[in-house]
């Protein structure tokens, strides 16, 4: 037995899809909500999945990367979204970086440009120290 489709409101979006729809156009991300009947009823399954947050942000990054106009092209990446996590869920705390990389320090007021000449400078006397 198939579900029935959503009841659409007055702009052609069903009500559980409004604050998605609402989140992506607030951030000037314009596409076209014209889904099908399925489609619609697969996007409510992402929506309980994922959430609609997740749903929102994965689309305007999507949008920044490529001109997209229609919300049908969101459907097939949000797809491989993961569920959204358990409330009070503590975010991992990123790590400290690669341990095989040496900072260096910075010039006391010096442009990256001098000290890479100083840089330079003190390899070539080196090299022609060895000679």
């Amino acid at each position: 037995m198939s579900e029935a489709a959503p009841a659409l409101t007055s702009g052609g979006v069903p009500a559980f899809a409004r604050p998605l729809v609402d989140q992506i156009t607030a951030a000037e991300v314009y596409v076209g909500w014209n889904l099908t009947s399925g489609e619609w009823l697969r996007l409510d399954a992402m929506v309980k999945r994922s959430g609609v947050d997740m749903l929102a942000r994965h689309a305007v990054t999507l949008a920044a990367r490529q001109q997209v106009s229609s919300a049908r092209y969101f459907l097939r990446a949000w797809q491989s979204l993961p569920p959204a996590p358990t409330a009070g869920t503590v975010p991992a705390a990123p790590t400290a970086g690669p341990q095989n990389v040496i900072p260096l320090a910075r010039g006391q007021g010096r442009s990256r440009v001098a000290q890479s000449a100083d840089y330079l400078a003190e390899a070539l006397a080196a090299m022609e120290a060895q000679q």
